[in-house]
């Protein structure tokens, strides 16, 4: 179980200095870019793409591969935890019996319900944020970043983008920072009850 943790744990906090090492190359990327174009006037279409790349895309869209990738770690923590008490108990309703709304809410509901980790209910604090980072991910998986319902982490985050303030950009570390802080803490806590089950 600590291994578990500590392996889904360190996959979810490598993005950060993966983001802080992509920034440093963007960064000077774009700065040489600016530094030439002081010297010389005109740019070729070629470099004011590369620098278009630089200034507008390159960030968001790190950002939203690094975040879709955290949250895979989280999600199969999840199903690695479901499975472990399913093997471990003796109970006749199988992972695949239960239904929720998507995969993820499947394994927290197997992980409170057959294997009796309160910290996994789904009137908790931390399992409301996690569910509006899912409705995030999900909307930038499947509708390209459109959200049709109220997310308290768009306004939180100032995640809209384009004047019509419809299509999530993720811009700010702190999104991300937020995330893995809330998932590790939600891992520490499933697996400190799960010891006390001993379903190891």
């Amino acid at each position: 179980m600590d291994l578990t943790l500590k392996i889904f744990s360190s996959n979810i906090l490598s993005v950060l200095s993966i983001y802080n090492d992509s920034e440093k190359t963007r960064l000077k990327n774009r700065n040489e870019l600016l530094e030439k174009l002081e010297k010389e006037a005109n740019w070729s279409d070629k470099e004011f793409d590369k620098f278009s790349h630089y200034e507008y895309h390159f960030e968001w869209l790190l950002m939203h591969s690094l975040f879709i990738s955290a949250f895979s770690y989280f999600e199969t923590f999840m199903l690695s935890i479901a499975k472990q008490i399913e093997k471990n108990t003796k109970s006749k309703i199988k992972l695949n019996d239960l239904k929720g709304k998507g995969d993820l809410d499947c394994y927290r509901k197997y992980i409170n319900k057959i294997g009796e980790i309160e910290s996994a209910n789904n009137t908790s604090k931390n399992w409301n944020e996690i569910s509006e980072f899912k409705t995030i991910r999900n909307s930038i998986i499947h509708k390209y970043g459109i959200v049709n319902k109220k997310v308290n982490l768009i306004k939180k985050f100032d995640l809209y983008f384009g004047t019509n303030e419809q299509m999530i950009r993720i811009k700010n570390i702190k999104f991300l920072e937020r995330f893995c802080e809330l998932s590790t803490e939600y891992m520490n806590e499933i697996i400190s009850e799960t010891k006390e089950k001993n379903y190891s």
